[in-house]
């Protein structure tokens, strides 16, 4: 892991925050739309291990213009004691802990949560929650997984850890609004009225083949519309108009 796997400040990947974002490697799915192929080798996802105090001194220098930092992937818990210990270090620099993460390690992110380090998931539902839906879009049956750690929503809401799902969608491959239906259904009944993020997916930016049209704006809002029938809070995000609340 180097500098070159962050980015020193964001503005979009925390709503509302100045943000520091790291990569950690490594990763159990094979989304073929996967965006951060930049960390792909040979076809694989690298499970290089975190220079952590590369990491470190680069938190420490971006702590005077940003709020906090954001772990991510490759799955920002595939490498939990990096991830641990880095977290631990955000907050003694008075900064919170975001972790976006694919649900695939339960006990992980419980751990996370029951140490008190962190103050935001943001939660990735790739699919309908069934054993084909998950194999055809991350190459692995994960359903699961991502239902068992949707409801550690509910231990987020007693320690106020701010919790987000979130799909993002690619036309004529996953976002149809039956599966946005799905999604939604089932995010509300096992995690509860949690936020819900519809992502425009941007083709050039994958890995592999995937339909070579974006979702426009208005077709989000169409399957936002949808997923409101089971959560009050659903925005979309494209890359024109970022994030907006349906």
């Amino acid at each position: 892991m180097t500098a070159k796997n962050m980015i020193p400040l964001s503005t979009v990947d925390w709503y509302g925050r100045a943000a520091t974002v790291v990569f950690l490697m490594g990763c159990p799915y094979r989304c073929p739309y996967c965006q951060n192929h930049a960390l792909l080798e040979m076809g694989q996802l690298s499970s290089e291990p975190a220079d952590i105090e590369e990491i470190k001194s680069e938190i420490e220098k971006n702590s005077l213009f940003i709020s906090a930092v954001v772990f991510t992937g490759g799955e920002s818990f595939h490498q939990l004691g990096a991830l641990l210990h880095l977290a631990e270090f955000t907050h003694k620099q008075g900064l919170l802990v975001g972790v976006e993460t694919n649900g695939y390690y339960t006990d992980r992110i419980r751990q996370m949560i029951d140490a008190h380090l962190v103050d935001l998931i943001c939660m990735d539902v790739k699919a309908p929650l069934t054993r084909d839906a998950y194999l055809r879009i991350c190459g692995i049956d994960a359903a699961k997984h991502v239902s068992d750690s949707l409801g550690l929503s509910g231990l987020c809401r007693e320690s106020k850890i701010d919790f987000e799902a979130r799909t993002t969608v690619f036309p004529d491959f996953i976002g149809s609004p039956q599966e946005i239906r799905l999604i939604a259904e089932s995010i509300r009944e096992i995690a509860g009225d949690v936020r819900y993020i519809i992502q425009q997916g941007i083709p050039e930016h994958a890995w592999k083949d995937v339909p070579e049209r974006a979702y426009t704006r208005d077709e989000l809002i169409s399957l936002a519309k949808i997923a409101r029938q089971f959560l009050s809070d659903v925005r979309i995000r494209t890359k024109e108009s970022g994030e907006e609340c349906v």
